[in-house]
């Protein structure tokens, strides 16, 4: 019977990862972000469904050919799962897998409504060696700098930043944070970022952050305020961002579609390499 499990439950599934399950699942498992958990049989768990909330979908992992979930889980996303996701106003199921064999159980869940499907792809760093310089930041004070013509603050997120918010657009990154995490705390025992912020207006522009972290690895997110985009700006960030994990001892980690060009590039330019991929269908909740 599929059952949820309870949070100090989550390392039961251990058995059923491996180094190349996607960092969101880690994360969820090993208790950094917050996520809830699906198991085939909690006395012999073959399978599990991970829902990642920092993802707004699920993950399927372990072993595709669970009798449990074979027969039991359409069911179970139908009468226990979809009215949640209603509830959060999404308008589809989205679920991602590594193993070609989760097709069939995804085509029954979906039933007569379209499954779509697409891959992504994660990149981890290689080396500084090689890659291109990622310029336009030309120091003026202690903190401020040029780019682009502009006086910018360039800044770590960190406790103090946090705790005394004074921007203009604060809830930016508020908003940020606590999409991918249970409590800003959270964050800040674990995850770490980078900003810029507009001199004059105290506006911020862009900013990368930890949206996972599982052990050392720290899944890279990152955005620019519409009106600030196109200019430079995430690159600048983004290479702060992988020479603070280089520096650190940490590894960065990139999740993105292969149809995204802009977010590939911008990911080779601060020397991440393709590592592997996997799949993401979809399909929407009404009939």
């Amino acid at each position: 019977m599929i059952t949820e499990l309870q949070r100090q439950d989550f390392h039961k599934v251990q058995h059923i990862i491996d180094t190349h399950s996607t960092l969101e699942v880690r994360a969820v498992l090993f208790g950094f972000n917050p996520g809830r958990i699906y198991v085939d049989d909690i006395s012999d768990i073959k399978a599990a469904l991970v829902w990642i909330q920092g993802q707004s979908g699920f993950q399927l992992i372990g072993d595709p050919q669970s009798e449990s979930f074979a027969k039991e889980l359409s069911a179970f996303m139908t009468t226990d799962i979809e009215p949640e996701l209603v509830d959060l106003t999404l308008d589809s199921v989205e679920i991602g897998v590594q193993d070609g064999r989760w097709e069939g159980i995804l085509r029954n869940m979906a039933g007569k409504r379209e499954l779509s499907s697409d891959n992504q792809h994660v990149y981890r760093f290689h080396s500084p060696q090689g890659t291109e310089r990622v310029g336009g930041i030309e120091e003026t004070a202690a903190d401020v700098y040029q780019l682009d013509g502009k006086a910018v603050q360039f800044v770590r997120v960190d406790s103090a930043l946090i705790h005394d918010l004074k921007f203009a657009n604060s809830s930016f990154l508020e908003d940020k944070i606590t999409y991918f995490w249970s409590t800003v705390d959270d964050f800040l025992q674990h995850g770490f970022g980078y900003m810029l912020v507009h001199e004059q207006n105290n506006e911020i522009m862009s900013i990368c952050l930890s949206g996972f972290v599982a052990g050392q690895t720290h899944a890279i997110d990152i955005e620019t305020v519409e009106a600030y985009r196109n200019r430079g700006y995430a690159a600048v960030v983004a290479k702060a961002f992988v020479e603070a994990c280089r520096r650190e001892g940490l590894q960065p980690y990139w999740d993105c579609s292969p149809d995204n060009t802009g977010s590939v590039r911008l990911a080779e330019r601060v020397g991440m390499v393709f590592d592997f991929d996997y799949s993401v269908y979809w399909y929407p909740l009404s009939s």
